[in-house]
């Protein structure tokens, strides 16, 4: 940089006239060439450029690894309905779907709640139970009607296995599945919560 001769502005070295005083001025060699053309000397920016779209690659790479980009992929955890009921509500809503399903196909049943090792109690049992239901059904596949909408609440009732008797076609249904002991769960109360799905 240099200052204007007459006022004492800095300049650069490529104005031709002083925009303060408007003396001519002298022109760096260097410049020259440029203001032929009128243009000014300008910065690379290609450089730059590249920097950002490397940096960017280079970003999504370790966000794509990361556990928050995993999670986004995922989407939004599905609550499970059943984790905000009870073991006895539970169970209540078990008993009252295969009641109502009995009865909208005409029949009726007479419930049997026991324990594990053959003790007889009642719905309101603080413990796994196993259910017994005797009817008369007019047909053997309605039993499909009135036990489906219902098996999937067995997990959380606490009912490793629930037994249907059909007295008109001399038939027996056993849905079971699995649930941990007490000892296993190692609380030594409740049980936890049973894993799999009901099977006949």
């Amino acid at each position: 940089m240099h200052d204007c001769p007459t006022c004492r502005v800095p300049l650069h070295g490529y104005e031709e006239v002083c925009p303060s005083c408007g003396t001519r001025q002298h022109v760096r060699r260097s410049y020259s060439g440029l203001l032929k053309g009128q243009q000014k000397p300008t910065v690379n920016i290609a450089p730059f450029i590249i920097g950002i779209i490397i940096l960017g690659i280079c970003g999504f790479a370790l966000a794509k690894s990361s556990w928050i980009f995993k999670v986004m992929e995922r989407g939004p955890v599905k609550e499970d309905p059943l984790d905000k009921i009870s073991w006895l509500e539970a169970r209540q809503m078990l008993y009252n779907k295969i009641d109502e399903g009995l009865k909208a196909n005409g029949a009726k049943g007479d419930y049997t709640w026991t324990t594990t090792d053959g003790n007889k109690v009642d719905i309101n049992a603080q413990a796994p139970v196993e259910l017994t239901i005797n009817t008369e059904l007019s047909d053997p596949n309605l039993r499909r009607q009135i036990i489906d909408p219902a098996k999937d609440l067995m997990h959380k009732a606490q009912v490793p296995s629930l037994v249907m008797n059909d007295a008109k076609s001399h038939a027996t249904w056993t849905y079971t599945v699995q649930i941990p002991s007490p000892q296993q769960s190692g609380q030594g109360g409740q049980p936890d919560a049973p894993q799999g799905a009901a099977q006949e």
